[in-house]
């Protein structure tokens, strides 16, 4: 019986020093989870609050605080494989072929959520804004991880009117490809109507049609931004060219455009000392000049 008892001592001994050696990587595996938990509960709180001041879709918040969770645990787990591993060379080999791989494989998709990412924290533009992405022209109507939604204006038709197409635009190609704001800073923009007068013409009247039209159309962006239109002229070979500068609303321009052309139209043909410059040949024969139009001589 005392045999018994001795080996039965004996290996409780064996169990208590072999416990007592394992107990300091016990605590410190315990502390390290501690504290990887609370920096966890910290980071996805701010990160959460975060995301709701930038970000209205729900389902958008929720799927970055899970993409979050995963990098989270990724991380997590390279630090323990590090730390623990028997050999720490071939553990980091490992793992920066596996992190390679993954990054290969992954790399347009997370290209994508990191333009997305950017898009939430730089704000180079919002729904709404209308924009030139890739040569594409188009409303921002809706801003996914993974896509930009474009409401496209052009396209069909020459000019800037909406088309009735909707395109996507994947946003890993935001890094690559040039972007035009159109209403980044405010609503408005720069615009001009041009006409050519001929060389007799009154210049300062037509001036001064061309100024009436386009303050005639541009009064609230007149209010808004607090500038008036303006005229430049230019030489032209066939006459003297006209242009009247003015700011429009983004979305408004090629209607404004268009009414102001008419307007001057409608004024300088009732004029008298007012004439459109256009190309045409004329002869002087005597004092009457003569205007060959097509096959034929006109007084």
């Amino acid at each position: 019986m005392d045999g018994y008892f001795s080996i039965a001592a004996e290996s409780l001994e064996m169990m208590w020093q072999n416990l007592q050696a394992i107990v300091p990587s016990i605590i410190a595996i315990v502390v390290l989870l501690i504290i990887i938990l609370v920096v966890y509960k910290i980071a996805s709180k701010a990160i959460y609050h975060g995301l709701r001041r930038t970000v209205r879709r729900k389902d958008e918040i929720k799927t970055v605080m899970a993409i979050w969770r995963y990098i989270f645990l990724f991380i997590v787990a390279l630090v323990l494989i590090l730390t623990f591993s028997g050999s720490l060379t071939a553990a980091g080999i490992s793992i920066g072929l596996l992190s390679a791989a993954l990054g290969w494989a992954l790399q347009k998709p997370i290209t994508g959520i990191a333009a997305w990412m950017m898009i939430l924290i730089k704000r180079p533009f919002k729904v709404g804004d209308r924009v030139i992405i890739d040569n594409i022209k188009g409303d921002i109507s809706d801003i996914t991880m993974f896509y930009i939604v474009l409401s496209e204006f052009g396209g069909t038709v020459g000019g800037e009117e909406t088309s009735g197409r909707t395109i996507l635009i994947p946003t890993a190609l935001l890094f690559d490809k040039p972007i035009t704001n159109y209403t980044l800073s405010d609503a408005y923009i720069l615009d001009e109507v041009g006409a050519e007068f001929t060389y007799e013409t009154n210049l300062g009247k037509a001036e001064k049609i061309m100024l009436d039209a386009a303050k005639k159309f541009t009064k609230d962006a007149i209010e808004r931004k607090g500038k008036q239109p303006a005229t430049r002229v230019f030489f032209n070979p066939s006459g003297m060219q006209v242009k009247v500068r003015y700011n429009v609303a983004a979305r408004e321009r090629q209607q404004v455009m268009s009414d102001i052309t008419r307007e001057v139209y409608e004024k300088v043909m009732k004029e008298k000392d007012l004439e459109f410059a256009y190309p045409h040949t004329e002869l002087v024969w005597g004092r009457r000049p003569l205007r060959l139009q097509g096959n034929s001589l006109k007084a």
